[in-house]
Order: C-alpha cells, then sequence, then structure tokens
C-alpha cells in the first residue's frame, strides 16, 4: 500500500510540475510576442491615390562651375551637359530621384491607379497613400548610412527602402539618426530603420544604367499595387 502511495504521488508530482512547465513557457511565449514591435498596416483600395515623394539620396558637397568641377575641364572645351552631370554628385544623385520617381508614377498610371509625384517643397495632403524611401549603404563598421553620391561615396550598391503609409493617420518616421545628439540631417549620416515601420528593400548600382532605375521602378509600382486592393 505504502508504494502504491508513492507511485501516486510521484505521478502527481510529474503532473504538477508539467503544468507548471507548460504555464511558464506560455508567460513566456507571451512575454516575447508584447515585446515585439507592433508594425503599422494600412488597408488601401483601388480607387486610393498615391502620392509619391522624392527617395532621400545624399550628394557630396562638391563645387562645380558652368565647365564641370573645377579644375577638371581644360579652358577653351565645352563640356557637353551629359558629362557635366557626370561630374556633379548633386546632378547625378537628382537624375536618379527624378527618374524612379516619374517612372513609378508612370506605371501605376498605366495600371489604372491615381498616382502623382509629390514635389519636395510641397505639403503633403491631408488623405491618400504616401510612397516614400530612403537609398543607404553600409560602411566598413557595418552600420547604415544615408547613401550619398561624390567622391569617395562608400560602397556601389545601394539599398532602397521604401513604405506606404496613410496620410490620413499619425506619421511614424521611416529611420532614425543612429548618433546621439545628432539631428540626422548632416549628408550621409548614420541611420537606423524604424521597426515599428513596413518597409520593402531593393537593391540598385550607384552608377545603374536608365533602364535598371526603371526596372528597380517598376518593381515598387508592383509592390505598391498589392497594397491597393
Amino acid at each position: 500500500m505504502r508504494t502504491r502511495f508513492l507511485v501516486v504521488g510521484f505521478l502527481f508530482f510529474c503532473g504538477f510540475a508539467a503544468i507548471r512547465a507548460h504555464s511558464a513557457a506560455a508567460t513566456v511565449s507571451t512575454l516575447r510576442a508584447s515585446q515585439e514591435p507592433a508594425v503599422t498596416t494600412h488597408n488601401f483600395s483601388r480607387d486610393t491615390k498615391v502620392w509619391v515623394s522624392d527617395f532621400e539620396l545624399d550628394a557630396g558637397d562638391v563645387k562645380t562651375d558652368k565647365g564641370g568641377i573645377v579644375g577638371q575641364v581644360r579652358p577653351g572645351i565645352l563640356e557637353r551637359p551629359s558629362k557635366r552631370c557626370e561630374r556633379d554628385p548633386e546632378c547625378q544623385a537628382k537624375k536618379i530621384v527624378d527618374l524612379m520617381a516619374n517612372s513609378i508614377v508612370s506605371d501605376l498610371q498605366k495600371a489604372g491607379y491615381k498616382a502623382e509625384r509629390l514635389l519636395p517643397g510641397v505639403e503633403k495632403p491631408a488623405t491618400g497613400a504616401w510612397l516614400h524611401g530612403v537609398f543607404t549603404e553600409v560602411d566598413e563598421g557595418n552600420r547604415m548610412h544615408r547613401a550619398m553620391f561624390g567622391f569617395g561615396s562608400g560602397e556601389a550598391k545601394m539599398g532602397l527602402y521604401v513604405t506606404l503609409t496613410d496620410l490620413a493617420a499619425p506619421q511614424k518616421p521611416l529611420y532614425e539618426s543612429a548618433d546621439k545628439g545628432d539631428s540626422g540631417k548632416k549628408i550621409g549620416a548614420a541611420i537606423t530603420m524604424n521597426p515599428y515601420v513596413a518597409a520593402a528593400k531593393f537593391v540598385m548600382e550607384k552608377n545603374a544604367p536608365e533602364k535598371t532605375v526603371k526596372k528597380t521602378a517598376g518593381e515598387i509600382a508592383k509592390e505598391v499595387e498589392t497594397h491597393l486592393q
């Protein structure tokens, strides 16, 4: 009889321990789930208008004159505007940003959606879907920065993070400054992507030809279409 009570007691103890272990595991799982960032999602209809902002791309501080970069062009020789642009980081960055934004708007319109470019300095509308993004690159220490055009400006490839948010809802920043006390406005600033904002990532060469920029723009437009159902 004593042996039977011992066996029953042992089984009861094992069962109680199993219940406590399961309860503890469930608690840990719940805590982990609560600690994970809650990514904001938006629901848009096919009739929602998409406002496309210029994606952020920095340019190095390189002074230019009418002949291109100072000291680069021999006196008396006129340089074609296209060649001069190749020597000007600001012109190169603007060329990519303009082509990307215009191509996305064009692709969305061709697909039957309402889309318009939101030029810099223009106040954002109160409603609609806002497409914006930032070009990035990683330094030798594996820190992410806003991508920059200019001499010695880092990697040959750029990452491109793009997000679509609801203009009628409070906006969360796509990224934040990685350095404390830094506003993040300086050229090529180190940044950290905001885990609370859903963003699609694309990769592109810095010196990508026009057809590659348009191809990437087409992929972004297709991604946008999946949210306009």
